[in-house]
């Protein structure tokens, strides 16, 4: 794996454990209905500039892509943020340190679906590593 691929998995780890710690602290400020819609409103108002920014390079992408593209974004945007929605509702009522590191057991799903219709190839190795992954998740929350 490339240097920057790894500085950039770490940030990301970084950032989606920070984002479930703060996540956890305003839901003893708001309700997690709440917290989904105030989510959404500030992801409009940091965004909106950006994606004007970009304009141009945002154009370039749906224009040059083809019509099943911004459909599959669409999708990973609702299913994305409907996770985002039950994932706040979870947090509510239990503890971060079960509930985040059992929705962390996600990838087990992304496997299964990148074999079954992305033709990914199968290793015993992968679903041994998910598998264990998985699991790990699971008793750490215990």
């Amino acid at each position: 794996m490339e240097l920057s691929a790894v500085i950039f998995l770490l940030l990301a780890i970084l950032g989606w454990g920070l984002g479930a710690f703060f996540d956890k602290v305003s839901l003893k400020h708001m309700d997690p209905s709440g917290a989904f819609y105030v989510r959404s409103l500030f992801m409009i108002f940091i965004f909106t500039p950006l994606v004007l920014w970009k304009y141009s390079h945002t154009k370039q992408a749906l224009l040059g892509s083809d019509k099943l593209g911004p459909i599959f974004v669409l999708s990973s945007v609702i299913v994305s943020m409907g996770g985002v929605f039950f994932y706040l509702k979870a947090l509510s009522g239990g503890d971060a340190t079960k509930i985040v590191p059992l929705s962390s057991t996600y990838p087990f799903v992304t496997f299964a679906l990148a074999l079954l219709f992305l033709g990914e190839s199968f290793t015993t190795n992968k679903l041994v590593g998910t598998l264990l992954l998985s699991g790990g998740i699971y008793f750490i929350s215990k």
